[in-house]
């Protein structure tokens, strides 16, 4: 029995598994509850509405710390009151989509989702690699890769009870879709941006630029993580829209909460 133990215990750390006594993940889950109420407390200047689901969500995202995950839903408490929809762009498995979608459950909030499900697009020149996550030794590597289907974000979002009539999926590459797609939003008031790569981030900020309402919030995640292309994107486009005045007022996760940039629009003034 000890023999067969050690041998499935073998097999599933070769991928990235291991076995735990549920009671010890019941303990983890309690210590995270506990930690994660005083922070809502202590970091927020109004407290977060009551969720039951928030914190076992927050528990299982994967590749978004707590911090940044609070960042999210304050930002997006904080804009949800706006006119236009939700969107995120670069869903991944999904867990992130939940997240949200859990925020704006009870609100009539449409939430918009892209992504192409086909993994990363391919990268460009301004695309340098930071942060060799997969261990693949160069960034061109990396075109295809971090794919899911796009079955996974439908039962994630499902297994929260988020309607399918308030959920719009839109499939593809963000350039294709973005000159395509005839059901793209034009009125956004938060979005969460997860493209990881130069081109496709600067796309979505041209695009959110046109589509955002006045106090309405963009979060771009790997803000100088991963693929240098994002911070480059970002920066690239805030010097152009600010150029003649200040119309995103622009706050940088400090580093103990990750690598992000929060970015409000102050302003449709050019």
């Amino acid at each position: 029995m000890n023999f067969a133990k050690s041998l499935v215990r073998r097999v599933l750390s070769k991928f990235g598994f291991q076995i735990t006594r549920i009671e010890s993940n019941l303990v983890r889950f309690e210590a995270f509850n506990n930690l994660a109420s005083a922070y809502e407390e202590l970091t927020s200047e109004e407290i977060l509405p009551d969720n039951k689901l928030r914190k076992i969500l927050l528990a299982r995202v994967q590749g978004t710390p707590p911090t940044e995950a609070y960042s999210i839903i304050r930002s997006l408490h904080a804009s949800k009151n706006l006119d236009g929809v939700v969107c995120e762009f670069g869903v991944a498995e999904g867990e992130t989509s939940a997240l949200i979608a859990n925020e704006i459950l009870e609100t009539n909030k449409t939430f918009h989702l892209f992504d192409s499900f086909q993994g990363l697009s391919v990268p460009c020149e301004k695309d340098k690699l930071i942060d060799d996550v997969l261990g693949l030794g160069n960034m061109a590597e990396y075109a295809g890769k971090m794919s899911f289907p796009e079955s996974a974000l439908r039962y994630r979002l499902g297994a929260i009870s988020f309607p399918k009539d308030r959920t719009i999926i839109h499939k593809g590459f963000i350039d294709e879709v973005l000159r395509n797609d005839e059901s793209l939003p034009t009125s956004v008031c938060f979005a969460y941006v997860d493209f990881d790569f130069y081109e496709p981030i600067l796309a979505t900020l041209e695009f959110l630029d046109s589509v955002l309402t006045v106090g309405g919030v963009i979060v771009v995640d790997d803000y100088g993580f991963f693929s240098s292309g994002s911070k480059t994107a970002v920066d690239e486009w805030l010097e152009k829209v600010n150029s003649n005045s200040s119309r995103y007022q622009v706050i940088v996760a400090k580093s103990y909460e990750g690598k992000f940039i929060t970015i409000r629009k102050t302003s449709n003034a050019q």
